[in-house]
C-alpha cells in the first residue's frame, strides 16, 4: 500500500494494491512521509474505508472529534459480533458506529430523553439477525462503561450492522432499503391474499436476496445467477400470477432506486414469491 496524502503525523490516506482507498491511523504513520511513498504497515492502527458520504477529509474531522474512549468502544462492540459479521465489518462502520455511540453516551449522561426513531418495527422484523447483535452490543456498552442505553438504540445499531454487511456507511441508503422492502412485502401479501410471516425462512431468504440485488443495482452489476430461458419459460406458464407479482416487484425496486432491474431477476423473484405464498397459504 503507498500514500496518496498525508494528514496529519498520525493519518494518511493510502491506496491498496487494487486502487481501493484507506484512510490509515497511527502513531507517526505520516511523520516524514510523502505522497508515493510506501506504508509502514507496523505503524496502522486502524484503518476506515471512504466512501460517497464520508470522504477521507471528513472521515479525519470526524476522528478528530470523537474521544478515543468511544472509538475504543466502537472496536471492542465489532469484535464481540466478528463472529457474525465478519473482520472486515469495522472497515466500513467503526467510525460512524463510535460516532453514534458517542452521541448517544453523551445524551445519557445529560439525561436527554431517549430518542424516538422511525423503523421500530421493520427494522427487527426484516433484519432479526443484525437486530438480535444490536441488542448483544448494548450489552457489550453497558459491561464496558456501566451505562444501560434505551431498548430503542438497537434500531440505530441494527442499521450500522446491515452496512456492515453490505460494504457501505451509507445509513441513508440502508434506511431507504429498508422501507422498500417494507413495501415489496406489503406489495406481494396484497397481490396474493396471504400474510408474510416476517419470521418464516422463507422470508429471511427472500429479504436477502432483495438486498443484494439492490447492492447489485446501485453498482450497475449485472445479475449475479438466472435460471435459463426454458426453465424462465417453464415457471411462468405453471405460476403466471406469481409471475406477474414477481414483475411487479421488480418496477417498484427500479423505479425507488432509478435504475432498471434486468429483466432476468423476475424468474428468481418469481421463485420467492411463489415460496412466501405456500408459506403464507398454511
Amino acid at each position: 500500500m503507498r500514500i496518496t496524502k498525508v494528514f496529519n503525523n498520525n493519518a494518511v490516506l493510502g491506496l491498496d494494491p487494487v486502487g481501493g482507498e484507506r484512510v490509515l491511523l497511527g502513531t507517526g504513520i505520516g511523520f516524514g512521509v510523502r505522497p508515493g511513498d510506501p506504508v509502514d504497515a507496523s505503524l496502522i492502527g486502524k484503518t476506515f474505508v471512504p466512501t460517497h458520504g464520508t470522504p477521507p477529509e471528513r472521515l479525519v474531522r470526524l476522528l478528530a472529534d470523537i474521544p478515543a474512549d468511544d472509538l475504543d468502544l466502537a472496536a471492542e462492540v465489532l469484535e464481540d459480533v466478528q463472529d457474525v459479521l465478519g473482520p472486515d465489518a469495522a472497515e466500513h462502520v467503526l467510525l460512524p458506529l463510535a460516532d453514534h455511540l458517542s452521541f448517544v453516551l453523551r445524551r445519557t449522561r445529560d439525561g436527554a430523553p431517549a430518542i424516538e426513531y422511525p423503523l421500530q418495527w421493520e427494522v427487527p422484523t426484516l433484519y432479526p439477525a443484525e437486530a438480535a447483535l444490536a441488542r448483544r452490543a448494548l450489552r457489550v456498552v453497558e459491561r464496558v462503561r456501566g451505562v444501560r442505553l434505551p431498548d430503542a438504540e438497537a434500531v440505530p445499531v441494527a442499521l450500522h450492522f446491515v452496512n456492515a454487511q453490505l460494504g457501505t456507511a451509507d445509513m441513508s441508503q440502508t434506511v431507504q432499503l429498508t422501507r422498500v422492502l417494507t413495501e415489496v412485502l406489503q406489495l406481494i401479501a396484497d397481490d396474493l391474499g396471504v400474510r408474510i410471516d416476517p419470521d418464516a425462512t422463507v422470508t429471511a431468504r427472500f429479504i436477502t436476496h432483495l438486498r443484494y440485488l439492490v447492492v447489485d443495482l446501485r453498482a450497475e452489476r449485472a445479475p449475479r445467477s438466472a435460471p435459463d430461458d426454458q426453465m424462465a419459460a417453464a415457471l411462468r406458464d405453471a405460476r403466471p400470477r406469481e409471475w406477474g407479482t414477481a414483475e411487479r416487484v421488480a418496477a417498484l425496486v427500479g423505479e425507488r432506486f432509478g435504475r432498471t432491474v434486468d429483466p432476468t431477476e423476475v424468474p428468481l423473484l418469481a421463485l420467492h414469491v411463489d415460496r412466501l405464498r405456500s408459506e403464507g397459504d398454511r
